[in-house]
């Protein structure tokens, strides 16, 4: 396997050529500019990366991951069900036989392009790699990147896109690498779905998926992050958005020591809407931060943003979201909120909803909030004969609960319901009461 140690960058060796020209372009832009910047922050992004230490990242050793195989039958937590068709990547590589997919749905490895060879002259136009660091670094690094094209059908159609960290002898970094076209008029539920099954190592995740939603598409995105609280994990979805389509969507992410949810979407097509939503869980000295932004580059389209976190123990996390309305997009209407729980005295987070409108007649509006544990509240349920540790319970569920109906599916839904029940017990609660 592989060593990288991103504190010695200069010892570093490009590890793939791809034959298709434009990943190959993609790739090697992507090294030329993280063997120059390195890790973050530069002067460039500091701002970007404000409340981010990369220390521990650059003093651990990691290798590129080897093909494994995995069994999905076998009762490793992962999330399956069969109204889904499933598309599997494992430790970074796409696994096509264990993948399962009707033909409206078609799938294909960069070096082996044939229906879906256009699709690499958008490659990397939509994640840019000149935008920060990590995107860079999945560039340098990605060793399987897929295309996937989803046509047209006469039915909704559930997809879910699961991507594995297997429990490897060493620290892994694996850089997952996907381009997603959803063709005129579909209609789609995709999920994407992260597990982390190696509970010890410190491994690094960084996916980069690049979303183009053609003419009148309906996108219902949903995505799981599932973590054992111990990797490194850096996400970076970009979407754009042509006329009269939607991308809705709602995510739920149990923290890494040091996770990273950054998403934009380019609402570049007139009557086109995004929502942003989302839940996560934050314990001990985990570090949670989102980073949601939308661009209304044309007029009359919506958008909205809510994020809820539950902090627990010394944890930290942290809300940037951004709504830019360029000049012309007139009719716009944004909307953003983020709501915290703070089940200590010693979590901490910092939330940064902002606007930035060039356009006059648009409705806007933002805000934030975070409180403890309603004291009041908990005595009401105690004096009901409620103990104390199920009275937290219900309160930490109840406040979880509006995000988690958004998922809409009963089986993901009874799936995060049982992944919170599990965790509320080592939520370190304290100094509160």
């Amino acid at each position: 396997m592989k060593e990288i140690e991103f504190k010695n960058i200069s010892n570093l060796s490009k590890p793939e050529i791809f034959t298709n020209k434009n990943v190959n372009l993609v790739n090697n832009l992507g090294w030329e500019s993280f063997t120059k910047t390195g890790l973050p922050p530069n002067p460039e992004t500091s701002e970007l990366w404000k409340y981010t230490n990369f220390h521990n990242l650059g003093n651990i050793k990691f290798f590129l991951p080897q093909k494994k195989t995995f069994d999905p039958n076998d009762n490793s937590g992962v999330f399956s069900s069969k109204n889904f068709q499933t598309i599997y990547i494992v430790d970074g590589f796409y696994d096509p036989e264990i993948s399962n997919f009707s033909d409206n749905v078609i799938v294909e490895k960069s070096n082996e392009l044939s229906k879906l060879k256009s699709l690499s002259k958008n490659f990397g136009e939509i994640a840019k790699i000149n935008e920060n660091e990590m995107i860079a670094m999945n560039s340098a690094f990605m060793l399987d990147p897929i295309f996937i094209s989803i046509d047209e059908s006469k039915e909704e159609m559930n997809l879910n896109i699961v991507i594995l960290t297997t429990d490897n002898a060493n620290n892994i970094s694996s850089f997952p690498r996907l381009f997603i076209q959803v063709n005129s008029k579909s209609q789609t539920n995709i999920v994407e779905s992260y597990f982390n099954l190696s509970k010890n190592r410190n491994n690094l995740v960084v996916p980069v998926i690049e979303y183009l939603l053609e003419k009148e598409t309906n996108v219902c995105h949903k995505r799981m992050q599932m973590d054992s609280g111990n990797s490194f994990f850096f996400q970076f979805d970009r979407v754009m958005q042509k006329e009269m389509s939607k991308f809705i969507s709602t995510s739920f992410s149990l923290s890494g020591l040091l996770s990273r949810y950054d998403i934009h979407s380019d609402l570049s097509g007139i009557n086109s809407e995004c929502n942003f939503h989302g839940l996560y869980i934050t314990n001990k000295n985990q570090l949670q931060e989102n980073e949601i932004s939308i661009t209304h580059s044309v007029e009359k389209c919506s958008s909205d943003q809510m994020f809820k976190g539950i902090l627990a123990g010394k944890s930290k996390a942290v809300f940037s979201g951004k709504v830019l309305v360029k000049q012309g997009a007139q009719k716009t209407r944004a909307f953003q909120k983020d709501l915290n729980f703070l089940l200590s005295k010693d979590c901490e987070v910092d939330t940064k909803p902002s606007l930035e409108i060039y356009a006059d007649d648009v409705e806007c509006s933002h805000g934030a909030t975070a409180g403890n544990m309603d004291k009041n509240m908990l005595f009401y349920l105690q004096s009901r004969g409620i103990n104390n540790e199920d009275a937290m319970s219900m309160l930490i569920r109840g406040f979880a609960q509006e995000i988690i109906d958004e998922f809409e599916d009963d089986e993901i839904i009874e799936f995060l319901e049982n992944s919170i029940d599990k965790s509320i017990p080592s939520l370190e609660i304290q100094g509160i009461m």
